[in-house]
């Protein structure tokens, strides 16, 4: 679902890591995968809050379940069915 030269910032390997070898081998392919190495929260955040606001990074939310749900929730993700965040409102 990326574009050329898109990049996917993960924080998981994936559901068979998947995205552990598509970091690997990124670097021949247009498309990369990347694992960021945490910052700084209070450094963070304002910056997220800046691309969030001004439109530049848009998620991908592919459903959205109640907190009563969250093991419906838990079920579906490991499914390795989902195509983008699975949110969980509290």
């Amino acid at each position: 679902m990326l574009k050329n030269n898109g990049v996917y910032i993960s924080s998981e390997l994936g559901a068979f890591g998947q995205n552990l070898f598509f970091a690997l081998t990124s670097k021949w392919r247009s498309k990369k995968v990347i694992f960021p190495i945490p910052y700084n929260v209070s450094e963070t955040l304002p910056y997220i809050k800046e691309i969030l606001l001004s439109g530049k990074y848009k998620p991908v939310i592919d459903r959205e379940y109640s907190l009563d749900s969250i093991a419906e929730a838990y079920q579906y993700v490991i499914s390795g069915q989902k195509t983008g965040s699975v949110v969980i409102n509290v």
